[in-house]
């Protein structure tokens, strides 16, 4: 799924660093202001995570939220790789590496089938619920690897590995097809107190929505959704600052819980 591309920069060296931060959870010493290609955005992004050595499962979207996309200046979602390597299961914590810009709570789906399946088929929220096979409750922290730019902006938001930290992966929901996720509400506690809250439809106007804009965006980049993708559709509670020590509590209305502690 990773692109390999002719850079017009020094996309290694950029990515190296990257990477190293990624490791160490401190921010790395160079400056993405320069970055005014998408393409070039993708070269460093994905250099950094081929450093990693990490493996592919699906794509995160960041922005698909207006606060969220008014808070980080994207004038459209960012795209990120979503690397098993993020996926926290079960109770495991996590420690807060320096530049975290926040946590919210989604939903996660599972593809069960290319989508687009053909040429003809339309790019639309019902077909892509119908290309959905599983979904999940994502608790998702963002977070940058450099201070440079102070402005984030589509192509400095993508080098910098899409702005993805980590994602708590809530149980499967079952019955979660015959419900209307987008009237659904979410909800994020910290500490046992909410503190941000909003519905499925905050995010495109229905989750369903992103999976279709995502693949449409795919489609733009020579790419495709794949049978088997895991796709992370973006907060529906716009982003809530997070700090060591705390306990995030995410809830999607009754289809269930996930929870993760910050060190």
């Amino acid at each position: 799924m990773l692109t390999y591309r002719s850079p017009a920069v020094d996309t290694a060296a950029l990515g190296d660093r990257l990477a190293r931060a990624r490791l160490t959870g401190e921010f790395a010493d160079v400056d993405l202001s320069g970055l005014d290609d998408l393409d070039v955005a993708e070269d460093v992004r994905d250099a950094a995570l081929r450093r990693l050595g990490w493996t592919q499962v699906g794509y995160a979207l960041v922005g698909t939220h207006p606060a969220v996309a008014r808070t980080l200046r994207l004038d459209v979602p960012v795209v990120a790789p979503l690397m098993r390597e993020t996926i926290l299961e079960g109770s495991s914590p996590l420690r807060l590496p320096r530049g975290v810009l926040g946590a919210s709570v989604g939903l996660a789906f599972v593809l069960g089938r290319s989508f687009p399946f053909s040429d003809e088929e339309p790019l639309s929220a019902r077909n892509a619920s119908e290309a959905c096979l599983a979904c999940r409750i994502d608790l998702h922290v963002l977070g940058r690897r450099t201070l440079s730019p102070p402005l984030l902006d589509e192509c400095s938001a993508t080098a910098d590995l899409g702005l993805d930290v980590a994602h708590v992966a809530g149980p499967w929901i079952e019955g979660w097809a015959a419900t209307d996720l987008a009237a659904t509400e979410a909800s994020l506690a910290i500490n046992g107190h909410a503190v941000a809250r909003g519905h499925g439809s905050d995010v495109m106007g229905d989750p369903f929505a992103a999976v279709a804009w995502l693949a449409r965006r795919l489609a733009e980049r020579g790419s495709g959704l794949s049978a088997g993708d895991l796709v992370s559709v973006g907060g529906s509670t716009g982003l809530a600052q997070v700090l060591p020590g705390q306990t995030l509590s995410a809830r999607f209305g009754d289809l269930g819980t996930a929870s993760l502690d910050l060190r």
